[in-house]
């Protein structure tokens, strides 16, 4: 009768996926360094020079004149005449008729 050897099973290493191409661009962005040949001054582009950054003031709606019976909150005064509001009023401000 002969002795069989006990056999070790080797452990399963997981694989490694990698991320798409397109995924990949993404993720690898190298910092800048603080040579003198590699620093460029930054200029805006055209397209955005002549154009303004607005900030949208939020208000409340009213459905009816002198602010009183609230439509929606957090709304801008043209969207709140799109909805059908009889005024509005912006937050710490008067009212207004629209």
């Amino acid at each position: 009768m002969s002795i069989r050897k006990p056999v070790i099973r080797k452990p399963k290493v997981p694989k490694i996926k990698k991320p798409l191409i397109s995924k990949r661009k993404g993720v690898v962005k190298k910092k800048p360094t603080l040579s003198m040949g590699r620093i460029t001054a930054k200029t805006q582009k055209p397209s955005n020079l002549g154009k303004k950054s607005t900030t949208r003031t939020l208000g409340t709606c009213y459905r009816e004149e002198n602010c009183k019976g609230v439509l929606y909150r957090k709304i801008t005064k043209t969207q709140c005449r799109r909805e059908g509001g009889k005024s509005w009023r912006k937050i710490g401000g008067p009212c207004e008729k629209l």
